[in-house]
């Protein structure tokens, strides 16, 4: 069968050589730039058509009755240097439709946002003393790998490490980030403590002052709020009626806007922590009035402690004595041991013996060996009268407590 002279040039190119130097070489100048126009058309009507393919009923930003414009409601012709054709810094960028009254007036005059829209004021929010540090310009880069891996890198935050622009949902404001398991992997978020654990965990360069989140909330140790699984403790006479020993409970529950009638989120608060209620640590709070412990007390009746209905001398020491939850109790979880005990070393000292510990002897018993409000227990035994009381170790707890943190 006769072979075309066209043929036989492509078979003489391709066909491998006794010096095995000459490699096959790709005579289409183009091919880059195909690869490129076809990235482009994906980006300008792959993407566009699932933002708005449901009419923004879901997606807020895919929802052409607000955001006039389109995607041109944001991206703006070549826009400012190292930012997607964004006509704002990004880190300024979202307050455009989500900060101050000018702001907003602005894009609704330059047609980019609906008359009729009304927008929660965040930027207010990160004003506050207490708030993620959105203001570290500079740091935060797009795909930047959470839990940080580097220790020198200064901690910071940005709308998009809890938002995504584009797959933010109405319902759903975490929609379209990955977050980190307790175990330290990857995952899609399917609770809201896997977004926190992004930064709030495993992070190489943590602060001095905080703890992985994620060993303090480990099912294993001896206690812990429920925010992974319900909590060790089925006995638990103080929650308010809504709330049971084996309710589940978000970090958001504790760490919110202090303003009950702004946007909600862990933004920014008065209160140090970000946290949405008043929660004094420090000793000193002495009476009865309920503001030291407001946040405490959003899930344990005031009445059921101070009434001592879980502790022989809940009323002693917090009304008399003045102190607080957080001298005993660390909110989060202990690895020491039962009821979250696990004392405030700026508050209580070794004892005169020099013990530092806490046993439980069950069913409301047990004795604390310390130097606190300036007395020496060591120990003190309640409820007071016991006597030769024996440890016990409830079936749940491990043989040896972990090490703490």
């Amino acid at each position: 069968m006769a072979i075309s002279s066209d043929r036989v040039r492509l078979l003489r190119r391709w066909a491998p050589r006794n010096d095995n130097k000459r490699k096959p070489r790709n005579d289409n100048p183009y091919r880059c730039i195909w690869v490129f126009a076809v990235f482009i058309i994906g980006i300008l009507f792959l993407t566009p058509y699932s933002l708005y393919s449901d009419s923004g009923k879901e997606r807020p930003h895919g929802d052409k009755t607000k955001l006039l414009k389109g995607c041109a409601s944001c991206h703006k012709g070549h826009g400012i240097y190292n930012t997607p054709m964004l006509s704002e810094r990004k880190e300024l960028y979202c307050f455009r439709c989500h900060g101050q009254s000018m702001y907003v007036e602005k894009a609704k005059s330059e047609g980019d946002l609906a008359r009729d829209v009304t927008t929660a004021n965040i930027q207010k929010e990160f004003e506050k003393p207490y708030h993620h540090p959105i203001e570290k310009i500079g740091i935060h880069q797009y795909g930047e790998i959470l839990p940080e891996v580097d220790s020198s890198m200064s901690p910071h935050a940005a709308c998009g490490d809890c938002h995504h622009h584009h797959l933010v949902k109405n319902d759903n404001k975490m929609s379209g980030i990955r977050g980190t398991n307790k175990e330290g992997l990857r995952v899609r978020i399917t609770a809201e403590y896997e977004l926190c654990f992004n930064c709030h965990s495993f992070s190489a360069n943590l602060p001095a002052d905080q703890t992985n989140k994620a060993e303090i909330f480990k099912i294993s140790n001896p206690s812990f709020h429920p925010v992974i699984a319900p909590g060790r403790n089925t006995y638990v006479p103080s929650l308010i009626p809504s709330l049971t020993p084996s309710s589940l409970i978000q970090c958001t529950d504790c760490h919110n806007n202090d303003d009950a009638a702004g946007p909600r989120g862990p933004h920014g608060s008065q209160n140090r922590y970000i946290l949405s209620k008043n929660f004094t640590t420090t000793d000193g709070s002495v009476g009865d009035s309920e503001y030291p412990y407001e946040l405490c007390y959003s899930c344990h009746r005031s009445s059921s402690i101070l009434a001592n209905e879980s502790f022989q001398f809940h009323y002693s020491h917090i009304s008399r004595e003045g102190a607080s939850c957080r001298t005993c109790h660390n909110p989060h979880g202990s690895t020491q041991y039962t009821h979250l005990i696990d004392f405030n070393r700026a508050t209580v000292m070794p004892s005169d013996s020099m013990q530092l510990l806490y046993t439980d002897f069950g069913n409301k018993k047990g004795q604390c060996s310390l130097k606190c409000h300036g007395k020496n227990h060591d120990p003190a035994v309640y409820p007071s009268g016991i006597s030769n009381p024996s440890p016990v170790e409830p079936s749940f707890m491990p043989k040896r407590f972990p090490s703490r943190r």
